[in-house]
C-alpha cells in the first residue's frame, strides 16, 4: 500500500519529532544519575560506533530508494545485491570498530562497551535496507513506527538498567535490544507486504554498478561524520572522561535541535532542483524566503539557549555538569551557522555542484581537527565549543559564497530579514536572561517567547501573509 507524500511526510515527521524528544528524554536521565565521568565513556561507545556506521552504509541509503523507485521491476535483484553489500560493508566496519579500538588503546571497560555498540551499528545497517523498499513503495508508515517504537523500547531497557543499577554495558544494550527487534519488524513486514524475499547476490555487474552509483554518497557521508564527531575523538585521547561528559550535553542538547534545520532542506531540496532548470530567479527567491523562516527560528532559539543556560543545567542536570554550561552558551551561537550552511548545502548538492559541496565538508572537517588540536590543551572544552564556532562559520561563509556564484541571491533582501528577527531575538534573550536570576526558566521561557512574536510584527518579520502562508502548508 503506497500513499501521499503528503501522508508519508506527517507519518516521518511525526517519528522523527517523537524519536528526538524520547532521546533526549533518555539522555537526560542517564546523564543525571549515572555521573559525569560514565556519561563521558557511555557517550563515546555511541559516538564511535556511529563514525564507522557510514562503512557499514556505504553510500547505499541514498542510492537504493531511488533505484528502487525507478526500477520496480528489478526491486528483488537490487535488493538481494544490496543485502549482500550490507554483509559485506556491515562486517568491514564492524572489524574496523574492533582493530581501531584495540590500536587506539582504550581501557578495557570501553572497549567492551564499543564492542557492544558496533554490534547496534551492525543490526542498524540492516534494517535501513528493509525500511528503503518500504519508502520505494512510497510507504513509509512501518518505518515512522519502527523508528519511534525502537526509541521507546531504549528508554524502557535503559530505565529498567537505571532502577536496577546495572552496568553500562547495559545502557549500551538499550540500544543493540530494540536495534535487533527493529530488524525482525521491518523484515517481516517486508515479506509480508511485498514480493521481495530474502535472497543473497554477487552478480558483478549489477554489485559494480552499485558501487559506483553509492562511492560519492559514502565519501561525502564519511568527511560529513568526521567532521561531525572528530571533536569527541579527539579529546578522548586529550582530555579526561569527566570532560568528555561534561561535552556531551550541550553537543546534544543542540544537536536535538537540527531535525528543524534538516526537515526545511528536504523540504526544499526536489523544488531547488526543478527550478535551477526551469526558472532560476524564482530559485533565488526560494533560497532567500528559506532563509528568512530560519532566522525566524534560529535566532530565537540561539538566543534562548544562551539566556537559559546556566539555570536549565544546574537544575535539569546538576552541580555537576556546571562545566557544561559556557560550551553550551558558544554552541548556540554556532547553531545558526550550522543552520544557515544545511540550506547552502542542500542548494549546492540541488543544482549539481556536489562536488563543492564535498570540498566544503573537507575543508571544515580539516579546520574543525586543526582548530582542535590548537584549542582543547589549552581550554578543554571550551576550546572544543570555540573549534565548533569557528568551523561553522568557515562552512557557511564558504559554502554561502559557492551559492551566491551560481544563483542571483540578493543580500540586501537577506540582511534586510537577518535584521527583522535578529533585533526581537537579542531583546527576547536579554530579557530572559535577566528574568532568570529572578524567575525560573520555566516560566521565563515562554515570557520570552511573547516578547519576541510581539516585536517580530513590529519589526515586519511576520506579517498577516506569512502566518497565512505557513497555515496553509501546515494544513
Amino acid at each position: 500500500m503506497s500513499y501521499t507524500v503528503a501522508k508519508n511526510t506527517s507519518f516521518l515527521t511525526a517519528a522523527s519529532i517523537g524519536q528526538k524528544l524520547i532521546s533526549f528524554v533518555y539522555f537526560t536521565i542517564v546523564a543525571r544519575l549515572i555521573g559525569v565521568e560514565n556519561t563521558g565513556q557511555y557517550f563515546f561507545a555511541l559516538t564511535y560506533q556511529s563514525i564507522f556506521a557510514v562503512v557499514a552504509d556505504f553510500g547505499s541509503a541514498a542510492v537504493l530508494t531511488r533505484e528502487m523507485a525507478k526500477f520496480p521491476e528489478k526491486i528483488q535483484s537490487i535488493f538481494s545485491t544490496a543485502l549482500g553489500n550490507k554483509l559485506l560493508f556491515g562486517s568491514v566496519a564492524y572489524i574496523l570498530v574492533a582493530v581501531s579500538v584495540n590500536v587506539l588503546g582504550y581501557a578495557p571497560d570501553v572497549k567492551n562497551l564499543i564492542y557492544l555498540a558496533g554490534a547496534t551499528m551492525f543490526f542498524d545497517n540492516f534494517h535501513s535496507l528493509f525500511y528503503a523498499v518500504f519508502r520505494a513503495n512510497r510507504n513509509l508508515k512501518y518505518e515512522s513506527f519502527g523508528i519511534v517504537g525502537s526509541q521507546f523500547l531504549t528508554l524502557i531497557v535503559g530505565s529498567v538498567a537505571l532502577i536496577n543499577h546495572w552496568s553500562l554495558i547495559w545502557l549500551i544494550a538499550a540500544y543493540t535490544i530494540p536495534s535487533v527487534l527493529n530488524v525482525l519488524y521491518s523484515g517481516f513486514f517486508v515479506l509480508r507486504t511485498t514480493a521481495v524475499r530474502l535472497k543473497l547476490s554477487f552478480e558483478k555487474s549489477m554489485w559494480r554498478e552499485f558501487l559506483i552509483m553509492a562511492w560519492p554518497f559514502a565519501c561525502a557521508g564519511i568527511i560529513g561524520r568526521l567532521y561531525s564527531y572528530s571533536d569527541s575523538l579527539l579529546m578522548s585521547k586529550m582530555l579526561t572522561g569527566r570532560e568528555l561528559g561534561a561535552w556531551s550535553v550541550p553537543y546534544k542538547i543542540t544537536f536535538a535541535f537540527q531535525f528543524v534545520a534538516l526537515s526545511l532542506s528536504a523540504s526544499v531540496y526536489p523544488v531547488f532542483s526543478a527550478l535551477w532548470t526551469t526558472d532560476k530567479p524564482a530559485l533565488a527567491k526560494l533560497f532567500e524566503k528559506s532563509w528568512r523562516y530560519l532566522f525566524s527560528i534560529v535566532f530565537p532559539l540561539s538566543a534562548g539557549i544562551f539566556a537559559i543556560a546556566a539555570q536549565f543545567i544546574m537544575k535539569v542536570y546538576g552541580a555537576d555538569y556546571a562545566d557544561s554550561i559556557f560550551p553550551l552558551r558558544v554552541l548556540s551561537i554556532s547553531l545558526v551557522f550550522g543552520y544557515l550552511a544545511i540550506i547552502c548545502a542542500s542548494m549546492l548538492n540541488a543544482i549539481g555542484q556536489q562536488r563543492k559541496q564535498t570540498l566544503l565538508m573537507s575543508i571544515a572537517l580539516v579546520a574543525s581537527v586543526a582548530s582542535n588540536l590548537v584549542l582543547l590543551p589549552r581550554y578543554g572544552i571550551n576550546g572544543a565549543a570555540f573549534s565548533a564556532l569557528f568551523s561553522n562559520f568557515l562552512m557557511w561563509g564558504i559554502a554561502f559564497v559557492f551559492v551566491k556564484k551560481y544563483t542571483n541571491v540578493d543580500c540586501k533582501i537577506i540582511f534586510k530579514y537577518a535584521l527583522q528577527t535578529l533585533v526581537p531575538a537579542f531583546i527576547m534573550g536579554a530579557l530572559v536572561y535577566w528574568l532568570c536570576a529572578r524567575m525560573s526558566f520555566v516560566i521565563a521561557a515562554p515570557i520570552g517567547a511573547v516578547v519576541y512574536f510581539a516585536l517580530l510584527f513590529l519589526t515586519g518579520g511576520l506579517n498577516k501573509e506569512i502566518i497565512n502562508e505557513v497555515k496553509t502548508k501546515m494544513l
